[in-house]
């Protein structure tokens, strides 16, 4: 379990915590990061987090980075007129055609495929992009809420199968939310290493109750990796906690 360095990279009145654990591998195959702007990319474009969990019996791990690197690095990138969401699909549909031609060429167990879940925080508003089960909550004034469907078969003996993935299908379908950002929202982003194996109940309870945002992320990967402990096919574990004490800088200001 570790804290990522990144995280003194986030502005005033932003606080995140994080914790990630692999569960019986060398590697995690979730990967997490944020983005690192310059004072006038914040104030225009916002701040950028991305959560992604890479398919095992592949090239998990890779598929999860390069998801997640190619959102911080191009969404700054992309011309500052385009509309958040417009540009997050973009980008998510790039990436996607990079890991399908991948995987046209690569060999047996080296395909390519991953979830994704970007939340961007700008002024006074918040937008989310999202493919697959990793999820997005958000809490303001003690109510809990998932702001992500899980893309997963709705038969009991498949809802572990993703129906939609970064790198599975051509014709990729992002699912998008904007809405308005407050002070004192908080928004958790999880793998299904963690709300999977706690269960929605406890996930919630959890959430309702731990105050401190890195304590809460610590937590969660915590109590998961113990439950999952001498099980076989673990799953990693990763959770991020964003604070909005004070909204970002924005063109509106």
């Amino acid at each position: 379990m570790a804290m990522v360095e990144d995280a003194a990279r986030v502005p005033p009145g932003i606080v995140m915590g994080y914790a990630g654990q692999s569960c019986g591998k060398d590697v995690s195959e979730d990967f997490f990061d944020l983005a690192c702007p310059q004072p006038a990319d914040l104030v225009a474009s916002g701040l950028v987090f991305a959560l992604a969990d890479g398919m095992s019996g592949g090239a998990g791990r890779r598929a999860a980075e390069t998801c997640v690197r190619t959102i911080v690095s191009d969404y700054y990138a992309a011309p500052a007129a385009w509309a958040i969401g417009y540009r997050l699909d973009k980008i998510i549909a790039s990436v996607n055609a990079w890991l399908l031609s991948h995987n046209v060429r690569a060999g047996d167990g080296q395909w390519m495929f991953s979830t994704l879940s970007v939340l961007v925080l700008r002024g006074d508003e918040f937008h989310i992009a999202h493919v697959g089960d990793t999820r997005v909550y958000r809490m303001r004034k003690a109510h809990c809420e998932r702001l992500t469907t899980d893309h997963v078969w709705p038969r009991r003996d498949m809802r572990n199968v993703l129906r939609r993935a970064i790198g599975l299908d051509q014709h990729l379908v992002v699912d998008s939310l904007g809405a308005d950002l407050a002070a004192g929202d908080r928004f958790v982003m999880v793998s299904d290493g963690v709300w999977e194996v706690l269960g929605e109940a406890v996930l919630e309870r959890i959430l309702c109750k731990e105050s401190d945002a890195h304590g809460l992320a610590q937590r969660l990967v915590h109590l998961s990796a113990e439950k999952q402990r001498g099980y076989y096919g673990r799953n990693d574990a990763t959770a991020a906690v964003i604070d909005v004490e004070r909204l970002p800088a924005s063109n509106a200001c």
